[in-house]
């Protein structure tokens, strides 16, 4: 998600006490999300006539740590980015919801590896001299997920609201890419041994198919 639209989801929040005047029968819901895809806006608009409401939001974080795939040490940078466009089922009187709908997902990790003490790489058991050369690659998934959810959603006298969700991203088999620069892509067999480390690291995460989500809101209903 970029932060153009980031941007206009906060300006669209903004503009919701001046909003809610002109749809009656329809509770605007300004909310702040902190989730297991990051912190964000999220805007809820509940029908009076339906048990039915409607979402909008993004997520942002961003991590890092070291991993180790093989025999290589990488550092990786998590990149939490996503928005999501949701709809609401409110089955009983208390505020007991599910929910399903769709991510924008533009979750991704960037990963470069780590030289060894000695100046090298070990790449698919293969050590290569890393003078003035690199292997870098990143980590992506599908761009748009479904989402599936149980949850709750209520008020408390004066306005205040709050929320408690737990669902799950399908976000597909997440998609592995590696490249080297310099020098290092002129030796001998490293071609091969990168397709065989991108490989390994494609079977290490191959199975995180699903993202769980976990996320508390807080906010102002109008």
């Amino acid at each position: 998600m970029s932060s153009k639209m980031f941007a206009a989801i906060v300006a669209m929040m903004t503009a919701i006490p001046a909003a809610a005047q002109f749809l009656p029968g329809v509770t605007l819901t300004p909310e702040i999300s902190a989730s297991t895809l990051g912190i964000g806006p999220e805007l809820e608009a509940r029908l009076s006539v339906l048990p039915v409401g409607f979402r909008v939001g993004g997520n942002f974080f961003s991590l890092t740590r070291n991993v180790s795939s093989n025999d290589m040490e990488y550092h990786g940078k998590a990149d939490l980015k996503s928005g999501a466009f949701l709809a609401d089922w409110y089955p009983f009187l208390f505020g007991l919801r599910l929910s399903g709908g769709v991510r924008l997902n533009g979750n991704r990790v960037t990963v470069n590896a780590l030289p060894a003490a000695d100046g090298s790489i070990t790449i698919n058991h293969v050590a290569y001299s890393t003078s003035g050369s690199a292997v870098n690659g990143q980590i992506t998934f599908k761009d748009i997920a479904p989402y599936a959810g149980l949850g709750y959603h209520g008020s408390i006298p004066g306005g205040l609201s709050l929320g408690l969700d737990v669902g799950a991203m399908f976000q597909g088999t997440p998609r592995v890419a590696l490249t080297g620069q310099g020098p290092i892509t002129a030796a001998p067999g490293f071609a091969a041994n990168l397709a065989g480390e991108t490989q390994n690291l494609q079977d290490k995460v191959k199975n995180f198919t699903i993202y769980p989500v976990v996320e508390v809101t807080a906010g102002w209903r109008f």
